[in-house]
């Protein structure tokens, strides 16, 4: 191969990993932009690339209680910081 050839295989191969990233860019875009349109981020998401932007962005829902979950990582559940026996 020479050296030509070599630059125009690596520019093709630049190329379509730009437009591999541009189109993933778009879809998360429109994705974002439907579920705020719908209000949606409290449901299960509405289809696949909706639910592919949540995962890839860490925006899930999370279904537990707040009352649950202490308030600081150490703490026992029903026991305050500071609060003495």
């Amino acid at each position: 191969m020479s050296g030509i050839e070599a630059m125009a295989g690596i520019a093709f191969l630049v190329i379509f990993l730009l437009g591999v990233f541009l189109g993933v860019i778009v879809i998360v875009a429109r994705s974002f932009n439907r579920e705020d349109k719908r209000k949606s981020l409290k449901t299960a998401p509405p289809d696949m690339a909706c639910g592919g932007t949540r995962r890839l962005v860490g925006v899930s829902r999370r279904d537990y209680q707040p009352r649950q979950v202490p308030q600081f990582p150490d703490d026992e559940p029903r026991q305050g910081r500071g609060r003495q026996r």
